[in-house]
């Protein structure tokens, strides 16, 4: 967590650059030295993490002190107090960090030599033992019988006549290596190919030792005192011109491969390699340009029937004692290695009722009791194997309650207000957030719960409650998180998990560090009770996430809390939507990255002075006061709940870099201001543009709100467009489809009148994603050449509509209809162009459909 301490110091000093003037760069750079130090070496020996924790102290007392002085920075004599102030606080961290770190880079070298040479000393007798150690059983594997006829007769022993390598990829535990060995051991595979040899990589790889398991299955006599070229040469000369099946079990490293690689020769005869890995990165760079093969988690029946085979089949248990072992498998989520660790358990415990009953409720937490056993071992190789820059994004979803599903969006913003994410030349911190959420993801740390129908891009994901427990014993161990559900009252980052506000608040009061960053609540009691008078003493905050809790006036505290980045709010009035009141004050709070405030408020147009701004997220809203002085806000990417009454040009030119922009107010509002559209030309920077209506309880709804309005209206580089109440006419959207770049467009409740669509001439030309959403639309007329880019269709409760054109069969960029609460008829027609589509051009449409309950 060094590593993400210095990153997190050196955003600071660059913020203090901003705001200060200061030139500190120098001492970005010695920093920036520091940490490549770090991404050269790993280590999880006690005295390293000793040393490693020392450094983390220094750094945080360093970086808070710096925050304190950047913010003291009012005029130009203070200026340059501050500048040496700051000069003299850096140097001298500097110099105590290196001589911190050198100390741990020398006791890293020793225990790396010293493991070296342990290495080097391994013969062959205890490689034979370990390759039989991690060997299973034939008959352990349940479930994968598809997986494996698939493997063995479409990858193994069909497909060219080529060396060709096939991977099998998936988290530690989920029976790669089971699935490999039965593979391995079959017979069709034994009579297939002349000879077969494995030899499992490992983390801690060693090519010799590699080398020596090949060489001890091909040719049975081996010298364990040559050298990695000679037994590199012996190997391949071993396997030339025969058919062979080469099994390499756990290889963590592209390195790892490269160094292995060029041992098998390609003799054109259907050789094999069989590659397993937890890495989708290291599978895809290994794999002969076909897609590795993910294994999957056991269904439920799989899962029961794999604890049969291990507990009930094995000794006689009661019915009740079947029904419990059932809650079991289903909890341990389909995980073969936590399933066969918790039998072993249930086998031991034998007819205890209540300690099945207490295993039954707290599954995930039995399977990491123990710090040695061995499901928490394997799992805890894919932490350690993580490089740094990946260690801090995966403890963090400890921050996040059990089976909570995580949206990529929010979790991006939380990463870049903590201040651990490496910069990276030419991208966004939230493009460098994205990729490590998918790093995560292909080292099968995480995994996808959605993605969007667009593009295809991961909008949530979700941790395995197995992996949850060991991400929840390291962010512990490390001081990373405290979860507030226990006796701990110590962390870097506090999470809240209460059902009642009061509690909630009651667990507040208990922590000891007042230092920490961060303070995330989730609760299902809405009162905001006292949690702000404990909140207030947490003068370093950074992250601050409120949302569960609806608040019936801003928090005025807040705005003391000067070092907040993130801060999301819920702020409600019973009594009249607009009393809520935003106080000019907010500014104060000047590293404010993403402000995110739920319900309608009444808000200071000063908040426009928040130059840090990145993420802005309202509801329906007002600006209290006319426009004063002007300021640029650079930084903010989206902005979303803007009021149709604030659409003027003189805003839109503040908002120089905005990216995402949605637009929401009553109807109202639209009508007061008819020419919403008119200034969005200013926005040249805008990809993503919303308009949303809200409708208000007791007042009038109009035929319409507005008019699109001539082409030149629209930025040239609008890429997706999407409308919800806002009631235009079909025929309106004929201006649209002459968007140079528009790719997608959805159409959501009541964003169009009328029952009937004929689509205009010119049609939508670039158009490659269309969602129709909860719209009394009955008639559709449409072609496929007024569709000619489309790739996906969404049609989702539109109860009245009849059919999809039928014409659409003849696009031929077509890749998926779905179909969701529609009439049977819709469903219908799709399955045709699906059929029409198959028979006419020989290519395949993903068709989904989920049947209405109304029909």
């Amino acid at each position: 967590m060094a590593y993400a301490a210095i990153t997190c110091l050196m955003r600071t000093i660059q913020q203090s650059i901003q705001l200060t003037g200061c030139n500190l760069q120098s001492f970005y750079e010695q920093f920036k030295s520091l940490r490549a130090n770090l991404e050269k070496h790993a280590g999880d020996h006690d005295a390293l993490k000793s040393l490693e924790a020392e450094i983390i102290e220094l750094v945080c007392t360093t970086e808070d002190i710096l925050d304190l002085e950047s913010r003291n920075v009012k005029n130009p004599i203070s200026k340059i107090i501050a500048f040496w102030k700051l000069h003299s606080l850096l140097k001298q961290a500097v110099g105590r960090i290196d001589s911190t770190l050198n100390k741990w880079m020398e006791m890293q070298n020793m225990y790396t030599k010293s493991k070296d040479e342990e290495a080097h000393n391994l013969d062959l007798a205890s490689t034979t033992s370990i390759s039989q150690h991690v060997v299973e059983p034939q008959d352990m594997m349940v479930g994968h019988e598809n997986e494996l006829e698939m493997i063995m007769q479409d990858q193994l022993a069909r497909g060219a006549s080529e060396l060709e390598v096939v991977s099998i990829v998936g988290m530690g535990g989920i029976g790669k290596t089971t699935l490999a060995d039965k593979i391995y051991n079959h017979p069709f595979i034994m009579s297939r190919f002349d000879i077969r040899a494995k030899a499992t990589v490992s983390q801690e790889y060693c090519a010799k030792k590699v080398l020596l398991s090949l060489l001890s299955s091909t040719s049975g006599k081996i010298d364990e005192h040559q050298d990695g070229g000679q037994l590199a040469d012996r190997l391949q000369k071993s396997l030339k011109g025969r058919r062979y099946l080469v099994v390499i079990d756990d290889i963590w490293t592209e390195r790892a491969w490269d160094n292995i690689k060029l041992c098998f020769p390609d003799c054109n005869c259907g050789s094999r390699i069989l590659l397993t890995t937890r890495n989708m990165e290291v599978a895809e760079y290994a794999s002969s340009g076909k897609p590795p093969n993910q294994m999957r988690l056991l269904n439920f029946d799989e899962s029961w029937k794999l604890l049969q085979r291990e507990v009930f089949v094995k000794n006689c248990f009661s019915p009740e004692f079947e029904q419990l072992g059932k809650q079991i498998a289903l909890k341990c989520g389909g995980l073969p290695l936590a399933i066969v660790v918790i039998a072993g358990l249930l086998s031991k415990i034998g007819e205890a009722f209540d300690e099945w009953t207490s295993v039954a409720e707290n599954v995930s937490s039995v399977v990491s009791t123990d710090h040695n056993v061995q499901c928490m071992r394997v799992l805890a190789l894919s932490y350690h194997h993580l490089p740094n820059h990946l260690r801090a994004c995966f403890l963090y979803f400890a921050m996040f309650p059990e089976d909570t599903v995580i949206f990529v969006n929010k979790l991006v913003k939380l990463w870049a207000a903590e201040g651990f994410l490496k910069a990276e030349m030419m991208k966004s911190i939230e493009e460098v957030a994205e990729k490590c959420v998918k790093d995560l993801i292909d080292r099968n740390l995480i995994f996808v719960h959605s993605v969007s129908s667009f593009d295809g891009k991961i909008k949530a994901c979700r941790m395995h409650d197995v992996i949850r427990e060991l991400c929840l014993r390291e962010a512990s161990n490390t001081n990373f998180v405290n979860v507030m559900m226990d006796n701990q009252n110590h962390g870097v980052r506090i999470s809240i998990r209460s059902k009642q506000s009061k509690l909630a608040a009651s667990q507040l009061s208990m922590v000891r560090n007042k230092d920490s960053y961060s303070v995330l609540l989730f609760t299902e009691d809405p009162s905001s009770s006292t949690v702000m008078q404990h909140l207030k003493h947490f003068k370093v905050l950074r992250v601050l996430d409120l949302a569960s809790l609806a608040w019936h006036i801003f928090p005025s505290c807040i705005v003391e809390l000067f070092h907040l980045r993130y801060l999301a709010l819920c702020v409600y009035s019973s009594s009249n939507d607009r009393d809520i009141c935003i106080p000019p004050s907010i500014t104060r709070l000047r590293y404010l990255q993403t402000l995110i405030l739920k319900f309608p408020t009444s808000l200071a147009w000063k908040i426009f002075k928040m130059s840090q701004l990145r993420h802005l997220s309202l509801d329906w809203n007002y600006l209290n006061e006319s426009m004063g002085r002007s300021w640029l806000l650079r930084n903010l990417q989206c902005l979303s709940g803007l009021n149709p009454l604030s659409c003027t040009s003189s805003i839109f030119r503040l908002l120089p870099n905005v990216k995402k922009l949605q637009i929401c107010g009553i109807q109202e509002d639209y009508i007061r201001k008819d020419k919403v559209f008119d200034d969005l030309c200013c926005l040249d920077q805008l990809t993503e543009l919303k308009f949303k209506i809200r409708k208000m309880i007791g007042r009038a709804i109009y035929d319409t709100s507005f008019v699109l309005p001539p082409l030149g209206a629209f930025t040239k580089n609008l890429k997706k467009l999407a409308f919800t109440g806002t009631r235009l006419h079909w025929e309106d959207l004929e201006i649209l489809g002459k968007l140079p770049k528009l790719e997608a467009l959805k159409l959501g409740y009541d964003a169009c009148i009328g029952t009937d669509w004929e689509v205009g001439e010119e049609g939508f030309s670039h158009l490659k994603f269309l969602r129709l959403k909860h719209l009394y639309l009955h008639n559709w007329r449409a072609s496929s050449d007024h569709f000619p880019r489309l790739e996906r269709l969404v049609i989702i409760r539109c109860w009245s509509m009849y059919s999809i054109p039928q014409d659409f069969v003849d696009i031929t960029t077509l890749q998926l209809i779905h179909i969701s609460d529609c009439a049977k008829s819709v469903g219908n027609s799709a399955k045709k162009i699906q059929q029409e589509i198959e028979d006419s051009y020989g290519s395949s449409v993903e068709v989904c459909i989920s049947v209405s309950p109304f029909n």
